[in-house]
């Protein structure tokens, strides 16, 4: 429940400006006062609540992670809500009665909801084939673009204001729309302008760059200062001084235990960025942590448990199955670790030792070799499914065919557990 309190105050904050249009609207002999315009409005209101609510998430406020179950479905949330929002402008644009008012307001417009469009758009076409065929915007030069979406969310207000719009004859709707939009407008320029000098990041140095394979090197950090206090299973951004494309903050799993001195990061070649870094990242260079983050906890799930890993996506049941000599495990753990060919997987000698650990099995499938691990074979393997807690981490793809999988054979959705990593 608590997970969904941050999605359920965001839709009380729009389902208050609703009632604050029927209840506390204009007066009936204001200007411009009629149905239509009100309903265009009350949409375009509740878009401007949406999307300073998206700038506001997109600060990371750490606080309100448990709220919204981890900061991947934060972002998840923020990408939607500004969707969400662009639909409602659109609804206006649609139906906001004709004038023949001009001049900047109704210019500002026309620039504004073209570009929110092109930016939601690069958003979402990594996940849309027609999109993806013709934006193929690496995720840094997205990131770049995405900035600008506070701008547009400050000509938006200011079109608001620029249109006579009825709304400025409703001082309560008025009072309540414009506070949301302040606090919007304030998140935004702490984050462009504040956010570098007063954001604390931990400094550590790479002591070790080990190539595990052919596409994945772990990374060793060890502290400057006091060192990261995380949980098994989280994850930081992490960005390197070496030279200018390091200094860009990148999101990754933490592979090795909390009681650990130093950080391991097991960060797989998969686009320039990190394609970057295993060719030029050296050891003795500075690296700054934002972190931890991340709601991704096994011991907040039940006695019996299924652990999926695909590829790369061991790391975090690294960081759990390092924990164990810290933690006993206390719990019937089966752990399912999927790689295409043998010569792919990692760590496997630590898998052997975490096996030693009662309650816990440990399955390695090839799927060249054994063929695909489907929830069936998975079923045949561990017993019953819907009494046990799913955690999954591998490529979108395979995580939710599996999600779907096992919702068909009755697990509830509220047992299956991943990490939602598309942040864009």
């Amino acid at each position: 429940m608590k997970r969904n309190l941050g999605i359920f105050f965001i839709a009380g904050l729009v389902t208050i400006n609703v009632l604050l249009w029927i209840f506390f609207g204009p007066a009936a002999d204001a200007p411009k006062n009629n149905f239509q315009q009100k309903l265009a409005e009350t949409f375009s209101s509740s878009a401007m609540i949406l999307w300073a609510n998206g700038i506001f998430l997109s600060n990371k406020p750490r606080f309100l992670e448990s709220y919204f179950g981890g900061l991947d479905r934060m972002y998840i949330v923020h990408k939607n809500i500004n969707i969400l929002a662009l639909l409602l402008i659109v609804v206006h644009l649609i139906i906001v009665p004709t004038s023949a008012l001009g001049g900047p307001g109704v210019w500002i417009a026309w620039v504004t909801f073209p570009s929110i469009l092109i930016l939601v758009l690069l958003t979402i076409s990594p996940r849309v084939p027609l999109l993806s065929f013709f934006a193929r915007l690496t995720y840094d030069k997205w990131r770049n673009l995405h900035r600008y979406m506070g701008v547009f969310f400050m000509l938006g207000a200011t079109h608001m204001l620029m249109v006579q719009p009825v709304i400025m004859s409703a001082p309560v709707v008025f009072t309540y729309v414009g506070t949301i939009i302040a606090i919007g407008v304030l998140a935004y320029l702490y984050k462009q302008f504040l956010w570098e000098r007063l954001k604390k990041r931990s400094p550590y140095v790479v002591q070790a760059v080990k190539k595990l394979n052919g596409t994945v090197a772990e990374v060793t950090l060890h502290p400057q200062k006091d060192k990261v206090t995380h949980h098994a299973g989280q994850f930081l951004y992490v960005y390197f001084d070496s030279d200018k494309t390091l200094r860009e903050p990148h999101p990754f799993t933490i592979s090795s235990a909390p009681q650990e001195n130093n950080l391991r990061l097991s960060i797989k070649a998969s686009g320039d960025w990190t394609e970057h870094m295993h060719e030029h990242l050296q050891a003795g260079a500075n690296a700054y942590i934002d972190g931890p983050y991340g709601e991704f906890n096994f011991k907040t799930g039940s006695q019996k448990q299924v652990w999926i890993a695909g590829g790369i996506g061991i790391t975090p049941f690294m960081s759990w199955m390092r924990d164990f000599e810290a933690n006993p495990l206390g719990r019937e753990i089966d752990f399912f670790y999927i790689t295409k060919v043998p010569e792919e997987a990692l760590f496997l000698d630590e898998i052997e030792k975490a096996k030693k650990q009662a309650g816990f099995r440990a399955f390695v499938s090839h799927s060249v070799r054994d063929g695909r691990l489907n929830a069936d074979k998975l079923e045949a393997a561990c017993g019953d499914l819907t009494n046990r807690d799913i955690y999954m981490c591998g490529p979108v793809p395979m995580v939710e065919s599996y999600r779907r999988a096992f919702i068909e054979k009755g697990v509830p959705a509220s047992k299956i557990h991943f990490e939602e990593f598309n942040f864009r």
